[in-house]
């Protein structure tokens, strides 16, 4: 599953793929621990990889793996 942390226009928001609508924090760092926890949930509720995927300034990283 790859969870994505996306910052557009200063707004930063988390995109899960099973959510209906993406939930807005004020902060990226605020984002990117919400991201994590529901990576680290998916993985340890499935025992399958999670990703979080940042998403900024027009460029993409894969900033965290949780699982093989």
């Amino acid at each position: 599953m790859i969870i994505t942390v996306q910052c557009v226009a200063q707004r930063w928001s988390v995109l899960h793929p099973q959510a209906s609508a993406a939930a807005g924090y004020a902060r990226g760092a605020d984002a990117f621990d919400a991201a994590a926890a529901l990576a680290v949930e998916h993985h340890r509720r499935t025992g399958q990889r999670s990703t979080v995927r940042v998403e900024a300034l027009g460029n993409t990283v894969d900033a965290l793996h949780v699982g093989e």
